[in-house]
């Protein structure tokens, strides 16, 4: 059965036309202020990050959250999907960088690159805050891909509350 059959009987084209029209124009506009560079990062790979003790993928989300509380001056929510492998024809849940680790790695690290870089003591503060960060990312992630994370169940929550009616608390 077409869904979608008759949908377009009733509209009238004189008023459309203009309305797509416009909508082209300003999706193209939007699409020409973008840009895009890639980077190409030479000086070490996943083999280095595993020997130093991290997942290649949390050390590279953990970046991503420094790079992104440099930016804007605090962190912001990033998405991983992660797949769900026991289920018939997969799924995904969503892996969420931010956490009260990673929160501590970057407001350690600040704002800006600090000089402290020979400080010993500073160093393994901050070695150890990612660590930790890089640790507790594997540890959600891995929950994730049992399909025991949280972002789907409270999604599927969110889609039964109907319009108008109260959010329960």
């Amino acid at each position: 059965k077409d869904i979608f059959a008759g949908v377009a009987e009733n509209i009238d084209d004189a008023v459309l036309s203009p309305l797509v029209d416009q909508a082209t124009k300003e999706f193209d506009g939007m699409i020409s202020a973008q840009s895009n560079r890639a980077q190409s990062f030479q000086g070490y790979g996943s083999d280095f990050i595993k020997k130093a003790g991290h997942s290649p993928d949390a050390f590279v989300q953990m970046a991503m959250q420094l790079a992104t509380y440099r930016l804007f001056g605090e962190q912001v929510g990033t998405y991983e999907a992660t797949q769900v492998r026991p289920f018939l024809h997969g799924r995904t849940e969503t892996t969420r960088a931010v956490s009260t680790q990673s929160e501590a790695f970057v407001k350690a690290m600040g704002p800006r690159p600090q000089k402290d870089q020979t400080d010993p003591k500073r160093r393994k503060e901050k070695i150890e805050l990612l660590k930790q960060a890089t640790t507790a990312h594997a540890q959600y992630t891995s929950t994730a891909a049992q399909a025991a994370g949280v972002d789907r169940h409270f999604f599927g929550l969110s889609m039964l509350v109907r319009d108008g009616e109260e959010t329960p608390a």
